[in-house]
């Protein structure tokens, strides 16, 4: 099993107006150029969470109850209850002789006593762009258009009426509390399965479309793509993942396996016939860079028995990203090597968490120390003289225990000598000083576990002790004394939480803010694999504070951490398993007394595979942990930062 630290912690391996004149078609900025100038003029101060729904209303086709004159009060209730900001609508149609379903919906949401003004395209079945009056103005250097999308099929085939007329609708929207101006679009593709050909070229397009068009702008796009990967529909089809490549998009939700009913958006039993055909057709997708989304959400509300519409409304909430897409690539000695362990800690004092690497396999088993730049990047690494180990077993620890705001270097084995601890106090150059042997936490047993954090709050890393097999699975700190030689005081033990198990986590991290760190357990095995969080009395005990129901897991493969990585003092909850959500890492911010019911999803270096590993300290000093990515085979072994953007 592989151990990460970070810093002290040791862990087991978030105003326009309707018009009523009709759409200026086809509007485009001067050019991209001039877009980006005059947009970037704006007295923008940074992106803020806003919430955005895509909605396929069905257009008139049905009859009786379902026929839209019945169900339309239930769609427009269906789009205020659920109060988003941006909202794309589509199969908005009005056929002639026909009830107009968009004027039925802007009649219902917008006007001088209704939240919402609107881009009205126009068209046989428009995609309508509603946004709240209260939050968002249309800007006129973006503008707004209506691009037709290629319809590749003959006008025999069959495919020729579900691809004809298909089109995106884009405006630029100001964000009225920043000045923040997005690129907004809205569309729908061909539909059928069999018509997998014209979404192809509907992706393509779109997503030549929006690499170009919105100039360098923050894009959201959304609409109903009637393809699904996952899906029984359409297994297999490439449409999503090819817009999202081509245009460099991200979804708002993701998930794993085949498509099920709680990730289907299309309701399969709107005909009345149920079935286990789920799908998922709609999707709200950003650009990343400083977006990311949060809180996703289908809304299955029935209304005299049935949905108002065939598709559910499914939401998201875009906000600031936690890191910074770009990333600072480092060499890192012996970086290619998977026998190599790397550490963060701050060993010279500058408030930048610098990086050391070790490799029993290489030299005499050296630790090698490179200093922080405090810009992301690392200087050279410098071998480290003494405390060397050429045991695989050996565990190393990095941790300020004399409180001089340098991080000690800690090295101890079950096997060596008779199980003492052996610091060596930073001489905060990057050096490290003799050898004090510590003799209260001594363990010559395999199980044992130890740990080094400030659960006190005097900033100072107190030494822990755990071993499942010892004391009845009970916890001891030994707190430290604060001096220029290490020392320690008596065990201090804690019974509250105590585990027996082997395969229980243990990590520690300050999650209410209070300055001293707590104690978090997890067990795939236990409590429906949530975890658990209990804080520090100060003295070294713990009390129970809360269980996490979300960001469970079952799944041994699965990583947790617990870093402040959003700057606010409370250390966050973040979720990471190859296999879950195509690698992406999943954030559950701290609130102290407990962690986000939903996650922030984080699409900066995600990876899938098994042998990625990921660390989390404040390499640039700004407050917030930046997350380091390393997998000795691939950037020939080199670390990447990718940055805070917190506080």
């Amino acid at each position: 099993m592989r151990f990460f630290r970070t810093g002290f912690v040791r862990a087991f391996a978030l105003v326009s107006v309707v018009c009523a004149c009709g759409p200026q078609e086809g509007a485009d900025p001067p050019s991209s150029g001039a877009l980006l100038g005059e947009a970037r003029a704006a007295a923008v101060t940074g992106h803020r969470a806003f919430r955005v729904m895509t909605y396929n209303v069905r257009g008139p086709l049905d009859t009786g109850v379902r026929a839209w004159p019945n169900r339309k009060a239930a769609v427009i209730q269906r789009i205020l209850a659920n109060n988003a900001d941006v909202v794309g609508v589509q199969e908005a149609q009005a056929p002639a002789g026909g009830p107009s379903v968009p004027a039925d919906l802007i009649a219902g949401l917008t006007g001088a006593d209704k939240p919402y003004a609107v881009y009205n395209p126009g068209g046989g079945s428009p995609k309508l762009i509603f946004f709240k009056k209260s939050r968002f103005e249309t800007a006129p250097e973006v503008g707004q258009g209506n691009e037709a999308l290629v319809n590749p099929y003959s006008a025999s085939a069959t495919c020729f009426s579900h691809a004809e007329g298909k089109k995106i609708s884009w405006v630029g929207l100001r964000d009225l509390t920043s000045g923040q101006v997005y690129f907004v679009a809205n569309t729908h593709f061909a539909y059928a399965a069999e018509c997998s050909l014209g979404r192809l070229k509907e992706a393509a397009q779109m997503a030549a479309f929006l690499a170009s068009k919105p100039g360098g702008l923050p894009v959201i796009a959304m609409g109903d793509f009637n393809a699904d990967a996952q899906g029984q529909s359409t297994p297999g089809e490439s449409t999503i993942e090819d817009l999202e490549s081509g245009a460099k998009l991200f979804r708002t939700a993701r998930f794993d396996g085949t498509t099920g009913e709680d990730d289907a958006t299309f309701n399969n039993a709107w005909d009345g016939t149920p079935s286990t055909n789920y799908s998922r057709l709609d999707y709200i997708f950003h650009n990343g860079g400083a977006l990311t989304s949060s809180a996703p959400g289908i809304d299955r509300t029935e209304s005299g028995g049935n949905t108002p519409s065939d598709h559910y409304p499914v939401l998201a909430t875009i906000r600031p990203a936690i890191f910074a897409a770009g990333s600072t690539f480092s060499p890192t000695p012996n970086g290619a090597s998977a026998s190599t362990q790397l550490f963060f800690a701050d060993v010279t004092g500058d408030g930048c968490a610098d990086r050391i690497t070790w490799n029993s396999t290489v030299g005499e088993g050296e630790t090698w120390v490179a200093k922080s730049k405090c810009d992301g990047g690392f200087a050279t690494a410098v071998k480290n003289a003494g405390a060397t180990s050429g045991v695989a077993t050996t565990r190393f620890f990095f941790a300020d225990v004399t409180g001089d705001g340098c991080a000690d270097k800690v090295l101890w084995r079950p096997t060596l000598g008779d199980g003492e601890v052996r610091i060596y106090p930073s001489k905060c150059d990057g050096g490290f000083g003799d050898r004090v042997s510590v003799f209260q936490a001594a363990s010559q047993s395999e199980s044992t576990r130890l740990f080094f954090a400030d659960v006190t709050g005097d900033g100072c890393a107190d030494l822990l002790r755990w071993n499942p097999k010892e004391r009845s699975g009970a916890f001891e700190t030994f707190v430290a004394k604060c001096g220029a030689t290490p020392s320690f005081g008596a065990a201090v033990r804690s019974t509250e939480g105590a585990n027996t198990s082997e395969g229980t986590r243990v990590y520690f991290a300050d999650v209410d803010g209070d300055g001293k760190a707590d104690r978090v357990l997890w067990n795939p095995a236990q409590d429906g694999g949530r975890t658990r969080v209990y804080r520090s009395t100060g003295a070294g005990a713990f009390a129970f504070a809360f269980a996490h129901d979300a960001g469970t897991s079952g799944v041994d493969t699965t990583r947790f951490y617990f870093a402040d990585v959003d700057g606010d003092g409370k250390a966050d909850k973040l979720f990471w398993r190859p296999t879950f959500r195509q690698g992406r890492m999943q954030i559950y911010p701290s609130a102290g007394t407990n962690f986000a019911g939903s996650p922030v999803m984080d699409n900066t270096g995600y990876s899938g595979s098994e042998n990625a590993a990921f660390f989390f300290a404040d390499i640039d000093g700004r407050g917030g942990a930046d997350k380091v990515y390393w997998n000795p085979g691939n950037y020939d072994g080199d670390t990447k930062v990718f940055r805070s953007l917190e506080p």
